[in-house]
């Protein structure tokens, strides 16, 4: 026989599983055990049922994540490529640049050489003239030179125009490429812009004076000087004319050096980008 309190504690279950069709009669008629098991074939049912719909949802939540994850791979995957692709451009524009900035400078200094070797031919041509007269005469006047003084400045002029325009275009691909071009290499180019820029100005004025000096040496008395005095002047211009070539014959024997270096560089770039 059931004690009271297992009667009561049935009462309460069967009320809450009527829909099944259990009773009090039934339950007393077939047994606590038979009860309960019905009673654990349900709940195992609807846990199974809840177990399912569970797993259900984390297999959607799942796939939609590795949906997410794929397209976030994809994204990034796709950032990274567009990423390389700048650097990939950016390293070609620095390649280009140094390559360019070499071409420029190669035609800056080979104008600028062709200017100083005439500069320096003339004003040693135009000392050596009246040179030779002061040691030779015998107290006779010089002889004027106005007539290769002109010829020479009109030739001159040419010159100066194609070093300038060379000089100029090497100094603004500089300027222009200066933002991605390496440290190392701007510091380097600037010294070698400031040394051609100087001695283009010095060049111009060297030979305007060493012209003059021979014009004034011919009547010196109209000129508030002294045949001496300008003699030494035109002697002072033809050492100047001498400085100038050898700094341009030294930049110019350097260009293989410059060259050389460049390569390295350009090597040291290119392999930085194998390594990423």
């Amino acid at each position: 026989m059931m004690s009271s309190e297992t009667i009561e504690l049935l009462k309460s279950l069967a009320s809450a599983i009527v829909g099944s069709g259990l009773t009090l009669a039934v339950i007393a008629k077939f047994g606590q055990g038979w009860f309960f098991k019905k009673i654990d074939s349900k709940y195992a049912s609807e846990l199974a049922e809840k177990n399912n719909q569970l797993m259900g949802q984390l297999e959607s939540k799942k796939n939609e994540l590795n949906k997410q994850l794929q397209i976030e791979v994809t994204h990034i995957k796709s950032e990274l490529d567009v990423l390389g692709s700048q650097q990939s451009k950016f390293l070609d524009m620095k390649v280009t640049s140094i390559l360019t900035l070499n071409q420029q400078h190669y035609l800056a200094v080979k104008e600028i050489k062709a200017l100083t070797d005439i500069t320096h031919m003339w004003v040693e041509e135009a000392a050596l003239y009246f040179k030779v007269q002061i040691d030779e005469r015998n107290n006779e006047g010089l002889s004027d030179y106005s007539v290769y003084r002109k010829m020479h400045q009109q030739r001159w002029n040419k010159f100066d125009t194609a070093a300038n325009a060379a000089f100029n275009k090497y100094a603004e691909c500089l300027a222009l490429n200066m933002t991605i071009l390496p440290q190392s290499l701007v510091s380097e180019e600037m010294q070698l812009v400031d040394l051609c820029k100087t001695v283009l100005s010095g060049a111009s004025m060297n030979f305007s004076r060493a012209m003059n000096f021979s014009e004034y040496i011919v009547n010196p008395e109209d000129c508030d000087g002294t045949e001496e005095e300008f003699m030494m002047e035109l002697n002072n211009e033809h050492a100047k004319a001498i400085a100038h070539k050898q700094y341009i014959d030294q930049l110019s024997d350097d260009l293989f050096s410059k060259s050389q270096r460049s390569r390295v560089l350009i090597d040291s770039l290119l392999s930085h980008r194998s390594d990423g």
